[in-house]
């Protein structure tokens, strides 16, 4: 991704965000890619040049916490209705009135809330592992780890008991290859004992546990993502996982009709087969109650990083369905 193509703006909570734009070629859409944890915005540099040369406009900002982004670390600045305003704020920045959101992992979470704060600047989304999060108090996935372990047969979030921990960023910092190590596996079922066990997250990391990495994560790209995350600390981007635990968006989403969770555009679901946290029983549960407008629903044999894994193949199938719109 060329770094001349990024841009600063700040937004009306007063923090600066850094993003990558290239506008769009006449009649073509422009499409916001929203990543997740703990990666920052080169996370879709493969996806990038790919839809660039085929002249649809990009917009791909570091997320509050990460990369040029300010990251403060008081996790109610995380909330839902904030961070989809921040991202607004961008679209004005560039004078963009709708675009087509594709989200992976919290990046989905953050589509998910522009969706149900701004519906009217998005005209088609697609989600990748992690699918459309609706507004819906009723399971906070750390506490209620009891239901979780009766819906899918295993404590696959347990790993975010740790990461909410008060002494989780210095154990992380302190140990970084093993934390990089342990998001990133050779092995995708690594993650049923290593996140998915109560425990076990923190064990790995404290000791220190380094194990090789997969073919796709290159050293430069696992040396990049170490440098972003020790810049700037990782409190902040942890502060995603506090803020969902300390119900930060209770009471912004209160405020919304229960029709806010239904979703009538075109939405386009990526499941990752070898995801053992991002279950894709999650999202097709969810886009069976929420999603009533055009579903398409498709799969790949990868890990949480499809989009480094199989970029040929994400890329094809979001271009595929793009065309369809």
């Amino acid at each position: 991704m060329d770094q001349s193509n990024y841009r600063q703006t700040k937004t009306k909570r007063g923090f600066i965000y850094s993003y990558y734009f290239s506008p769009p070629a006449s009649g073509k859409p422009v499409l916001f890619f929203s990543h997740g944890f703990p990666s920052n915005s080169t996370l879709w540099k493969q996806q990038v040049p790919f839809f660039q040369q085929r002249g649809y406009g990009v917009i791909v900002p570091d997320h509050l916490g990460y990369g040029g982004t300010d990251k403060p670390t008081d996790a109610k600045l995380y909330s839902g209705r904030g961070l989809s305003g921040d991202i607004v704020d961008i679209f004005d920045a560039e004078k963009i009135d709708k675009v087509i959101a594709i989200g992976h992992d919290w990046g989905s979470y953050v589509v998910s809330r522009v969706l149900h704060y701004f519906p009217q600047r998005v005209s088609a989304s697609a989600f990748l592992a992690v699918g459309y999060l609706p507004i819906d108090g009723a399971l906070n996935v750390i506490r209620d780890y009891e239901t979780v372990l009766k819906l899918f047969g295993a404590d696959i979030f347990a790993y975010q008991r740790f990461f909410i921990h008060p002494d989780a960023p210095a154990i992380i910092e302190k140990n970084i290859d093993s934390f990089v190590s342990l998001l990133y596996p050779e092995t995708p079922e690594q993650w049923k004992t290593t996140l998915s066990v109560d425990g076990a997250t923190r064990t790995w990391v404290e000791t220190n546990t380094i194990k090789p990495l997969p073919s796709y994560m290159t050293p430069e790209d696992a040396e990049n993502l170490k440098a972003s995350l020790l810049s700037g600390g990782v409190s902040a981007p942890l502060c995603f996982y506090k803020a969902n635990n300390e119900d930060a968006n209770i009471e912004e989403d209160a405020k919304l009709p229960a029709s806010a969770r239904v979703i009538s555009m075109p939405i386009l679901y990526i499941a990752f087969t070898k995801d053992f946290v991002a279950s894709p029983a999650f999202a097709d549960g969810a886009h069976q109650k929420y999603v009533k407008g055009p579903l398409t629903r498709k799969e790949i044999p990868a890990d949480h990083w499809g989009m480094m894994s199989h970029p040929t193949e994400i890329n094809n199938l979001l271009l595929e369905w793009l065309e369809t719109l």
